[in-house]
């Protein structure tokens, strides 16, 4: 070990000539130094070791400007007091905020299911298209009433249907059908009612709601159907305002 030091006395290190440094070198890299104005620059600093008091006679009135471009490892206890606002231009491997796709369909016609039967709505569907309608993100596609993710998460699925009957109707229902295998579909919400009009038609309206976690846009898809007791129920359809319809709200990622 080499050591350079002074005995009682003060100890001078000289970089003679006009605006040269003092620098200091381990293992021939540069790790601080001191400019010929006197300002002292190293590499690192350890936060850990500031600590403890420091004489307020020791700073001059005016401090300058520091950068913290070269620190690093700060313990989050020691940052304190308000935080000037952080631009997000440089973060990156945050997860998207907010709702990023939306969408709603609509029948344009209306149709009847067979008596004590289930019939699947696989036409007359249309993106809705009134005034003020538009989709968020890329939206949702169909094949024959068969809806396929534009990507994959956790999608908010609601089906209304509005149901009109010129007779007593026991039980007349709407359901979300869903598949994991893009071949067998489970039913994955019902919901019913009932009417007994006093004369002429008579209206209702059923909703139902699914949380369905879509892990493969290929496999994993939605259709809806409606059934009732009679054979003579409408599920009415509107091509410029919305009846019988579905929406989907992607929540978030999967």
């Amino acid at each position: 070990m080499s050591t350079i030091k002074s005995s009682n006395e003060h100890l001078t290190l000289n970089a003679d000539g006009s605006s040269k440094d003092i620098k200091f070198q381990a293992n021939g890299v540069e790790k601080a130094s001191i400019s010929s104005a006197g300002a002292f620059t190293s590499t690192t600093i350890d936060a850990t070791k500031l600590t403890g008091d420091v004489p307020d006679a020791s700073f001059p009135s005016t401090l300058p400007a520091a950068s913290a471009a070269n620190l690093t490892a700060i313990p989050a206890a020691n940052i304190t007091g308000a935080l000037p606002a952080i631009s997000g231009a440089n973060l990156t491997g945050l997860p998207a905020g907010g709702i990023t796709e939306a969408d709603q369909w609509r029948i344009t016609s209306s149709l009847q299911s067979p008596s004590d039967g289930e019939t699947f709505v696989t036409a007359n569907w249309e993106r809705v298209d009134t005034d003020g309608f538009d989709k968020l993100g890329t939206g949702m596609s169909q094949s024959s009433g068969v809806f396929t993710f534009p990507s994959t998460g956790y999608w908010l699925v609601t089906w209304n249907a509005r149901a009109s009957t010129p007779a007593e109707a026991r039980y007349i229902y709407a359901i979300i059908n869903t598949t994991t295998d893009n071949s067998s579909y489970d039913d994955a919400a019902v919901s019913y009612t009932s009417m007994n009009p006093v004369n002429s038609y008579w209206y209702s309206t059923m909703e139902c709601k699914f949380l369905f976690d879509c892990t493969n846009v290929s496999t994993h898809k939605v259709k809806f159907s409606v059934g009732s007791i009679r054979n003579d129920v409408n599920f009415n359809g509107n091509s410029t305002h919305n009846e019988t319809y579905a929406t989907f709200i992607k929540l978030g990622e999967t």
